[in-house]
């Protein structure tokens, strides 16, 4: 196995569990979000940059909204704009879920040889369960942690060691797919084989993981 871009593909049936990400890694819903903080972001009269954006793809819309309107606002502002993101997002998700492809597949396709199934994610909880209806994982995902019930967020260890905790496993017997940095150094601090798997990910910047691949394509 290799940590390089197009190194060995692992047998994956050798983990108890997979756990995957969900906006970016299992359905292309960061471009909903970013809409959504552009919109809110207008309203309060900030400037938001593309690498701001970029900077935040991963994390929590807590430590978004704590970055685009730092000290001059209470908390009770903070809550009002981060909830309106969130509302805007969702609008505009609920009305399809554009799944990244072969992801889906592939989870099914691990979950067929054996693997539990868990997700990740700094999104909502409803929204994690509205987005997997939509890709058909419901039934195949039985543990969902969201990093807006925790008290930090990806890039910390946290999100991924209560996902370890909600599985009742060791990080040894499970592998993380995610396609943010943020994520992939959550996963990877928490100790599981962790995929960096997206067209960006096979950068130096994520080559502390063990396998780097451009698409899911890749990994059947």
């Amino acid at each position: 196995m290799s940590s390089r871009a197009g190194g060995a593909i692992p047998d994956f049936t050798r983990f108890q569990a997979a756990v995957f990400d969900l906006d970016g890694t299992l359905v292309h819903s960061e471009p909903a979000w970013q809409r959504a903080k552009l919109q809110v972001a207008e309203a309060h009269g900030r400037a938001v940059s593309a690498a701001m954006l970029d900077a935040f793809v991963g994390r929590s819309l807590a430590d978004f909204v704590a970055e685009l309107l730092g000290g001059d606002v209470g908390p009770e502002t903070r809550a009002r704009a981060a909830a309106e993101i969130e509302r805007i997002a969702a609008l505009e998700l609920s009305r399809a879920v554009e799944p990244v492809p072969m992801a889906a597949e592939f989870a099914r396709g691990l979950h067929a040889a054996g693997l539990r199934l868990a997700v990740c994610s700094s999104s909502p909880r409803h929204l994690i369960g509205a987005a997997l209806r939509g890709l058909g994982l419901e039934a195949e995902v039985g543990v969902i942690v969201s990093a807006a019930d925790l008290p930090r967020g990806k890039p910390d260890a946290l999100p991924y060691r209560a996902t370890l905790d909600g599985l009742g496993l060791a990080a040894e017997e499970v592998c993380a797919f995610e396609d943010s940095l943020p994520g992939a150094r959550s996963a990877f601090h928490a100790g599981l084989w962790t995929v960096a798997v997206g067209p960006d990910c096979t950068v130096p910047a994520f080559g502390f993981c063990q396998l780097q691949v451009p698409d899911f394509a890749a990994l059947l």
